[in-house]
């Protein structure tokens, strides 16, 4: 089976919350700084009991303080921001396949899995995930079977009933026969493997465009 490569940076809302909110700690932490570091510097500037001598000294260490330390402070949040963005990326992305995966198995395709990149994170949910349908699909598959039995065997009375008193029974076995369209109707509305899972597992590209998103909208980077 083909690799699953996401082409999109941002592929949840989480992400972007995200990304806010470190700006923000960012800018806190640079106002914080700013009152400790170069408000006294710049009030020592304003203050006529300094010498001209003594501004001169504090306003060259303000600015070798900027140059020295305004560009590594930068590098640093924009190292941390790309590493946690990074990080939220192989948090987002599963939860995006997740939602994909919820609203096909909501339309009734039981036979999808969640297959997630190599370094995602919530594997182990993912795994969990998958055994809770195969556990589903199997339960599916019994009741299948034993609609299927029991429907034979409402043919075999019904031709020896018809037979012979066609009067009520006949009513009786019309309204049998009802209810068992509707479960084989209810039952097959979920779409399981008719075979036995295979090694590969068919995953939720495989799903009809109708269920879920085109294969352009769930790739993500």
């Amino acid at each position: 089976m083909a690799r699953f490569k996401r082409r999109q940076l941002f592929v949840h809302p989480l992400q972007h919350w995200f990304v806010v909110t470190a700006v923000i700690y960012f800018a806190c932490l640079l106002l914080v700084l700013y009152g400790i570091v170069f408000l006294p510097m710049v009030q020592s500037l304003d203050d006529p009991s300094v010498t001209w001598q003594e501004r001169a000294q504090v306003a060259s260490q303000f600015l070798d303080f900027n140059a020295r330390v305004w560009p590594w402070l930068l590098v640093t949040f924009l190292g941390l921001l790309l590493h946690s963005i990074y990080v939220m990326h192989r948090i987002a992305g599963p939860l995006y396949r997740f939602t994909a995966l919820f609203q096909a198995i909501g339309a009734g395709h039981i036979h999808l899995r969640a297959h997630l990149r190599e370094h995602d994170y919530l594997h182990r949910e993912a795994r969990d995930f998958n055994a809770m349908l195969d556990r589903l699909e199997q339960r599916i598959d019994t009741l299948n079977l034993h609609c299927a039995a029991v429907t034979d065997a409402y043919e075999d009375v019904a031709l020896l009933v018809r037979g012979k008193s066609p009067g009520h029974a006949n009513a009786a076995l019309a309204k049998l026969e009802e209810e068992l369209h509707q479960f084989r109707t209810s039952i097959g509305a979920f779409t399981v493997r008719a075979l036995p899972p295979p090694q590969e597992q068919q995953g939720i590209d495989s799903a009809a465009p109708g269920a879920m998103d085109s294969p352009a909208n769930t790739k993500a980077a």
